[in-house]
């Protein structure tokens, strides 16, 4: 069992170090090993689809904004959670894939916004709910009440660390 192996190596470590606390160990491993599992359940769905995490995350980003479904390039890196450089490299991909446009605001045209094309709209729609039943399939070993709490913890942990700090972090990912 996963949790017998986290115990041992507990143990081990506690054997090896004992002036360490390392009970740290039983949460950090499980939540290191769940969110593979998670990011590869989600890239083989993605994969189907011939697209990638990042690009999903730009996609939900833009489709929760409402129509137009479009936001500036410095607001889309806000909400994604990532460097505008990592932006731009997703955006100049997803271009190429005709899932997103840029358009500069007139009359000066600095602002630069991402769009959602038709054909971005439509793929995203199109798989959106297929992405929601992988996760969910992640899911359904779990309890309702189980469910309930865990969400709760992990808001309160993620609240504590962010601290409603809206710093991008590179390499960051966000929910859908």
């Amino acid at each position: 069992m996963a949790g017998d192996q986290v115990g041992r190596i507990i143990e081990a470590w506690q054997r090896e170090m004992p002036d360490v606390d390392v009970s740290s160990i039983g949460i950090i491993t499980p939540v290191w090993r769940l969110g593979g599992i998670v990011m590869d359940n989600r890239a083989r769905v993605l994969a189907a689809h011939g697209l990638e995490q990042s690009h999903l995350d730009v996609l939900t980003t833009l489709r929760r904004s409402g129509p137009p479904y479009r936001l500036t390039a410095g607001e889309l890196s806000r909400r994604c959670r990532v460097t505008p450089g990592a932006t731009t490299q997703r955006v100049q991909a997803m271009e190429t894939l005709g899932l997103v446009e840029r358009i500069r605001e007139e009359p000066d045209r600095r602002t630069v916004h991402v769009q959602l094309t038709p054909s971005g709209l439509a793929r995203l729609d199109g798989i959106f709910a297929e992405v929601m039943a992988g996760d969910e399939s992640l899911l359904s070993g779990l309890s309702q009440p189980q469910r309930t709490a865990l969400e709760e913890l992990l808001r309160v942990w993620l609240d504590g660390l962010e601290g409603g700090s809206a710093t991008p972090r590179p390499g960051a990912v966000t929910g859908q």
